[in-house]
């Protein structure tokens, strides 16, 4: 397997977040799956885009991981998004994408901080970023930040170990499992550990965006209604109740139906 950078921690992260979108267990994910993954990890394109990009890299409409990751490459070369390698590393370490904007913001930071134009920050420097956010950190606190994240083992940090380290220290860092259980209890006011077909359409359009189209989200709700129902599966309720707690009954409806499509 080519890991195109990623360390072999970064590299576990992401293997592990590509099994939560490979449905069936078979190694390999489908274009509404893969298309729901790129969303997940911040990636900027459209749909066309994603499936025509998919063409560079494997030879059908399917990906296994190796695949996933040559496309991750792929598309930072050609520039369609610039970012989506470092955007996976982000999300293989737990924390939230960042968009292309933001990304661009913080390189501007790194810039302004890297007063010696050397591509890289030293001690010194990154102390001074520290100052700028109002923590007084001494020389060995922040050489030890920098080993963390200093990958080439060059002493100093690149922009992609700097945006890295900021994320750990500023970020949010959230699994997909936390983020998909914090939405889901948001809509669940009575906090009964069920939400109604209506409210699970709510979640799937707050979590995935435009990645899946409406048909494709009544046709999720409708199975996770039945199979996730608290009558039991295949008994759905007259409100279409989904008792999202059963996180694998509530999981296997949506993949299963992605499976499906």
């Amino acid at each position: 397997m080519h890991d195109h950078g990623f360390t072999p921690e970064q590299l576990r992260g992401v293997e592990l977040i590509f099994k939560q979108f490979d449905s069936d267990n078979s190694g390999s994910i489908d274009f509404v799956e893969f298309k729901v993954l790129a969303r997940k990890m911040g990636i900027e394109m459209s749909d066309d885009a994603l499936q025509a990009s998919i063409s560079k890299v494997a030879s059908s409409q399917e990906l296994d991981l190796d695949d996933f990751i040559s496309w991750l490459g792929s598309v930072a070369a050609d520039g369609s998004d610039p970012f989506s390698m470092l955007k996976a590393k982000i999300r293989s370490e737990g924390m939230r994408p960042l968009t292309n904007d933001q990304i661009e913001a913080l390189r501007e930071c790194f810039n302004t901080f890297d007063t010696d134009n050397s591509g890289s920050i030293d001690v010194q420097e990154l102390g001074n970023v520290f100052s700028s956010f109002g923590q007084d950190l001494n020389d060995a606190e922040i050489q030890s930040m920098i080993n963390e994240v200093d990958a080439d083992g060059s002493g100093e940090i690149e922009f992609e170990e700097f945006l890295l380290l900021m994320m750990s220290n500023f970020g949010s860092q959230e699994t997909a499992g936390d983020e998909v259980q914090s939405v889901l209890r948001k809509y669940d006011k009575g906090k009964t550990g069920k939400i109604t077909r209506s409210e699970f359409e709510l979640v799937m359009r707050e979590l995935c965006g435009d990645a899946l189209s409406e048909e494709e989200i009544s046709e999720i709700a409708s199975i996770a209604s039945e199979a996730a129902s608290p009558l039991g599966r295949g008994k759905p309720t007259p409100d279409g109740q989904v008792e999202y707690m059963r996180w694998e009954s509530l999981w296997e409806a949506v993949t299963d139906t992605m499976a499906a499509m």
